[in-house]
């Protein structure tokens, strides 16, 4: 990356499964004819109201190339999703918001946005006009320290300004957001910046600091709770690895997830009477659009924005004047983040890389997690030790790197007298160093038990640090729904009725192909072949007479067809007992 673009039941019970909610047009695809059939026991239960026509549509930009569209639903508008189009394209979502991008910046884009019911048929359109430039307001910068960071490639997380825990694993990528924007791609990481919060004066806003994130999401797998938390984290506790509750003393985290933002400050952080409206009419964020979050430090509060709308606050004052901020992202594959910066006291960079050790083995007293390359303490003033550690006597502990030692600090809280659980500690220690390849040892009488160690080493700007591998992953592909199905078998003569309902809703995904139909089959019998011209989704009821079905296990499949023939077909299966009277 160019370092300019740094920018300034009774009888049996259903199965539940995710489905998908966003649709992307492309150029004529393959497509069959589908007939309808409903077998003679099979009645589809009627929902013959039209959707009614959304309200309140309105267009914002994060940046000169995109818009948001957001508008209200209404009573009975889009059970079926909502059909967005602009320039001559179409999109199907299941949302009230959603993210055009590639725009021109200087032309008039008219967005119209109509509300779906289940078998595809359309309301009357809202209709709204914007010039992506015009709409964009720069002024969300103003008293930000620049650079500002723009994660458009590898360069962005040089470790001049970040460092980067991820276990070794490859957890990053390159996504596709109005350009290419890093992705997380696995469960666990942490992108800590190397860009000082320096608490300063009172702003206009009354903030004494500021961290500022755009992004979306937080996104993840279907079943798993993805969250993203914005921490603050003073002295030693920025050369943690993983984050994990309970928070450190002294740090403020704000969780974002998909239900909305709240704050969790670590022990330490004294309460006051400051009393901050919250607003809360404002809607969960939408994964797969960007949002601008603000994490604002006051004297006595700290608050937290989505867009500049008040979504979270803490009555607390931070005992602090200086924290690094960390990006913490926890089953939250997928989300996508864009820019980043802080606000307060100008702070220059501290920059720091880190280095993972290997597994620790036992060597007398002592416990070893390995070497340090020489090269990895070239250019560098200083190297800190972070280890999980257990004292086998619950003695004190001793850090050495090569010939050198130093005694352990403990992070904040100690351990408690008589303590099983490990405790971090850490001790630092001056570069350049005299011997080559040093060993890192935690030492203690009756030995040390190492459950993870690694070093936080303090660069020089000479240094030249490997850079985060990052895979171009692009734009995920549309995909069909996956359904949710549920199978409730009511008991009555002869044979009794089964109530299947068939639900494509899931407010996680970004794209999805437009669904052409469903096909529910009993015991590998087809019953049902329902068109749903081009729908994005809804709720399907069925009522299936079971006379003549003898007792016993029976299992109802229900398949999710595309328009799209080259889109994977998406089903679920879920059994049902008839019981013997």
């Amino acid at each position: 990356m160019e370092r300019g673009k740094l920018i300034a039941v009774v009888g049996g019970l259903a199965l539940v499964v995710g489905a998908v909610v966003v649709l992307r047009v492309e150029p004529a695809p393959p497509t069959a004819a589908f007939e309808r059939v409903l077998d003679d026991r099979v009645e589809h239960l009627p929902d013959d109201l039209p959707p009614r026509r959304p309200t309140d549509l309105v267009l914002t930009a994060l940046d000169r190339t995109s818009l948001r569209a957001t508008w209200a639903a209404g009573d009975r508008a889009g059970p079926g999703g909502f059909a967005v189009s602009w320039n001559g394209l179409e999109r199907l979502v299941q949302g009230t918001e959603t993210e055009l991008v590639g725009l021109d910046p200087n032309a008039e884009v008219a967005v119209e946005v109509r509300a779906l019911d289940r078998m595809g048929g359309r309301s009357e359109p809202v209709t709204a006009r914007a010039v992506p430039r015009l709409a964009h307001d720069e002024a969300w910068a103003d008293g930000l320290v620049m650079p500002l960071d723009v994660f458009d490639g590898p360069a962005a997380l040089h470790p001049s300004r970040w460092r980067v825990f991820d276990g070794g694993a490859d957890c990053l990528g390159l996504g596709r957001l109005n350009g290419p924007r890093l992705e997380v791609t696995c469960a666990t990481v942490d992108l800590q910046s190397n860009v000082p919060l320096r608490l300063g004066t009172p702003a206009d806003d009354g903030a004494v600091g500021r961290v500022v994130l755009t992004a979306d999401g937080p996104v993840g797998e279907p079943g798993e709770d993805g969250e993203l938390l914005v921490a603050l984290l003073p002295e030693p506790f920025q050369d943690l690895g993983h984050i994990v509750p309970p928070h450190p003393p002294g740090s403020v985290v704000l969780r974002i997830t998909p239900l909305g933002a709240e704050f969790e400050v670590g022990a330490g952080v004294p309460a006051t009477r400051r009393v901050v409206p919250v607003e809360s009419a404002v809607p969960p964020p939408a994964q797969g659009v960007r949002h601008r979050w603000e994490l604002r430090v006051l004297p006595d509060a700290v608050v937290a924005l989505r867009d500049g709308e008040v979504v979270a606050a803490a009555p607390v004052a931070v005992p602090w004047t200086s924290a690094s901020p960390r990006l913490t992202f926890r089953e939250a594959r997928h989300t996508r983040v864009d820019s980043f910066g802080v606000g307060g006291s100008p702070e220059s960079p501290a920059p720091a890389s880190v280095v993972l050790l290997g597994p620790a083995a036992p060597e007398g007293d002592a416990s070893s997690p390995g070497n340090v390359a020489t090269q990895r303490l070239e250019h560098a003033s200083s190297v800190r030790v972070v280890a999980a550690a257990v004292a086998a006597r619950g003695g004190p502990i001793t850090v050495e790197l090569g010939s050198r030692s130093a005694p352990a600090s403990f992070m904040p809280p100690a351990p408690e007298p008589g303590g099983h659980g490990p405790a971090v500690v850490y001790a630092d220690f001056p570069l350049p160093w005299p011997e080559p390849n040093p060993r890192v040892r935690l030492r203690s009488p009756g030995g040390t038990t190492v459950f993870g160690a690694h070093l936080v080493v303090t660069d020089d700007e000479g240094a030249d640090r490997p850079l985060p591998r990052l895979v171009d992953r692009g734009d995920p592909a549309p995909e069909v729904p996956k359904p949710s199905l549920s199978v409730v078998h009511e008991s009555g003569p002869p044979g009794g009725t089964a109530r299947v309902v068939v639900d494509l809703a899931e407010p996680r995904g970004r794209e999805v192909a437009a669904v052409k139909g469903l096909e529910l089959d009993l015991d590998g019998e087809r019953l049902v072949a329902l068109p749903v011209d081009g729908s994005a989704g809804g709720r399907h009821e069925f009522t299936v007479d079971l006379a003549g079905v003898p007792s016993g296990r029976h299992e109802v499949a229900v398949r999710v067809l595309p328009v799209d023939q080259r889109r994977d077909v998406r089903s679920a299966e879920q059994a049902f007992e008839i019981r013997p009277l």
